[in-house]
């Protein structure tokens, strides 16, 4: 007879499967319930509760390794990069480059109040919008891109900018790792709301057809940010704005600096997605040229249910519905990405099973609310969330 696992044990393993899967919410409560400070830390973490994060950080009697740079992370959201400096000196961590850039020059924001900024006429604009802006005085083209941290250009781009750098390691580019460089924009003009010290990365895969300078994450949630697509727009509007009422609203969670996730499914089946709307993977069908919703590993779509015979080329056309929280789509094109691993097939212990894009982002105006982590989703919006900003505990 097997002996019966005490109850704690039982529920923190219920736990690490909820986080595993991506149910954040019940890995938080069965981790609380469990007493896993750990893993109710990482729950706090992904879910933007930063300030009951550290303050549960600062009661560990035992402190891993393991959350030293997720702790970091959270210091830099909060536009603290001097306590994630000493964090990761106090840890007898190497503190990275761009950690000390931006200690040494902090990121200030300057915003007069909300603005709309049009989407350019330019031949990426189906598949990857782009604003118009001025970077250090010259105007630049920002492409959209939720899976890009700050500004994020080629060493040539970088060059004309008068951006100055210094090594920072590797980053990934879609799957490719790439010896990275950080720097920081002295000024970056959005339509009238001036950014000073902008964190740059700057990758030398970014040249040729890709030669693009990428506003991405970290920078949009500096802001309500809404990417309406129907109306060819972004509208920025102060932190704490109002979202306006009606629409779906859906939590999504993000990990390090700029990986937001959030649940989804294909068919019957609970997926979890990878948010990243500057995917750019694009078919000839006949006449019409098609960009994949998704970009997945064979791996990761056989746990979709897909057969050997489905996954033996480069793509697939989807037999069943497409899921982002409760939203559905038919019809879409699933790319197929090459090797047994992708760099984000896991996010601090969460399976990830693809990339959602674009393709499926583009039917809807979606506003990222970065205090409460929840996706708003409409058909279009006949306003921004442009109102008064409310008073809030978003920590």
């Amino acid at each position: 007879m097997t002996p019966r696992r005490p109850a704690t044990a039982t529920t923190r393993a219920a736990a690490r499967t909820a986080w595993r899967t991506g149910d954040i919410d019940a890995a938080a409560r069965l981790a609380t319930a469990a007493g896993d400070e750990h893993l109710a830390l990482l729950t706090d973490l992904v879910r933007g509760r930063l300030a009951k994060a550290l303050n549960r950080y600062s009661r560990l009697r035992r402190r891993p390794r393991a959350l030293d740079l997720p702790i970091a992370d959270a210091w830099l959201h909060l536009d603290q990069p001097g306590q994630a400096w000493e964090h990761l000196r106090r840890r007898r961590r190497r503190v990275p480059p761009h950690v000390a850039l931006r200690h040494e020059r902090p990121m200030t924001v300057k915003a007069a109040g909300p603005v709309e900024l049009p989407f350019a006429d330019q031949p990426l604009a189906p598949y990857l919008p782009a604003v118009q802006a001025t970077l250090n005085g010259r105007r630049t083209l920002l492409h959209l891109d939720t899976g890009g941290t700050f500004l994020v250009m080629g060493p040539a781009r970088a060059a004309a900018a008068g951006v100055e750098s210094i090594a920072n390691g590797r980053r990934f580019h879609g799957i490719t790792a790439a010896p990275a460089r950080a720097g920081l924009a002295d000024e970056l003009n959005l339509g009238g709301t001036v950014l000073t010290n902008v964190p740059v990365d700057i990758l030398p895969t970014l040249t040729g057809p890709q030669d693009l300078v990428i506003m991405g994450t970290c920078l949009l949630r500096r802001f309500l940010p809404t990417i309406d697509t129907p109306e060819s727009r972004l509208l920025l509007a102060p932190r704490g704005s109002v979202v306006p009422a009606g629409g779906t609203r859906m939590p999504f969670h993000l990990w390090g600096d700029h990986f937001m996730f959030a649940a989804g499914g294909y068919g019957e089946r609970d997926l979890t997605f990878f948010v990243d709307s500057g995917l750019v993977h694009l078919l000839q069908d006949g006449d019409t040229l098609r960009q994949a919703a998704v970009l997945a590993t064979r791996s990761q779509y056989r746990s979709w249910g897909l057969t050997p015979g489905e996954l033996s080329g480069t793509h697939h056309n989807a037999t069943r519905p497409l899921r982002l929280g409760p939203l559905e789509q038919d019809g879409h094109l699933l790319a197929i990405a090459p090797g047994r691993r992708a760099p984000w097939s896991e996010l601090g212990g969460v399976k990830v099973n693809g990339l959602l894009s674009q393709a499926f982002l583009s039917r809807y105006a979606w506003t990222l609310d970065f205090d409460r982590h929840e996706y708003t989703f409409t058909s279009g919006l006949s306003h921004g969330p442009l109102e008064k900003p409310e008073h809030r505990d978003g920590s």
